[in-house]
């Protein structure tokens, strides 16, 4: 039986936007909760969340949620810090799904989408594209980029790893979610223009 885990990183600065954005509301809910909203679902085992910068207010907003947690002490070194956190508590997995904390907009098609590959193609690196940008999440099989992502430095995540072994890489067409983040107040305005209720803290 296939093992699928999901780990959203939520553990940066918010540095662009000047405050932590993963506790912004949106239409009520917080970044950090949409983002991992489309995990919580009996296809995925496990949803871990990396927390570091500001991590008792982000533990106080999930609380009662259906995920685990996972401190990054080192947080300050970047996303590979992160990540490298995340794998004691992940390398069992078969398949492991690496989200942004602020992508609240991915919706669970693509998730499903992304899961039939894995099963229909034996892919070892699944990709979400839209109009031809490369978005979130990413799904994995790890244990065949174990090495590589221990040699990852700095603000990097699994970039890396997609060029490095491109000829792996299966890209699956989503929609404007798997790109839509929120990291500048140019963000938060143009999301107000879709009509959506913002409300910082």
């Amino acid at each position: 039986m296939t093992r699928i885990c999901a780990v959203v990183f939520a553990a940066g600065f918010s540095a662009r936007l000047g405050q932590n954005k993963l506790l912004i509301r949106i239409n009520e809910k917080t970044v950090i909760e949409r983002s991992i909203e489309p995990f919580i679902d009996p296809s995925i085992d496990k949803v871990f969340v990396v927390v570091g910068f500001e991590r008792e207010r982000i533990e106080a907003v999930l609380k009662g949620q259906k995920v685990d947690i996972i401190y990054n002490p080192n947080y300050r070194e970047g996303m590979s810090a992160s990540l490298k956190a995340s794998l004691p508590f992940i390398s069992h997995y078969d398949g492991i799904f690496f989200q942004l904390g602020d992508r609240p907009f991915t919706d669970k098609a693509i998730i499903k989408k992304m899961l039939c590959a894995l099963y229909n193609q034996s892919s070892h690196i699944i990709v979400p594209i839209y109009k031809g940008k490369k978005g979130h999440p990413v799904l994995i099989r790890l244990d065949k980029y174990l090495e590589d992502i221990e040699k990852i430095k700095g603000d990097k995540g699994l970039r890396e790893i997609i060029d490095k072994y491109h000829r792996n890489v299966v890209f699956i067409e989503g929609n404007e979610g798997i790109i839509l983040g929120v990291d500048t107040q140019e963000d938060l305005n143009n999301l107000a223009v879709r009509g959506y209720e913002i409300k910082k803290d």
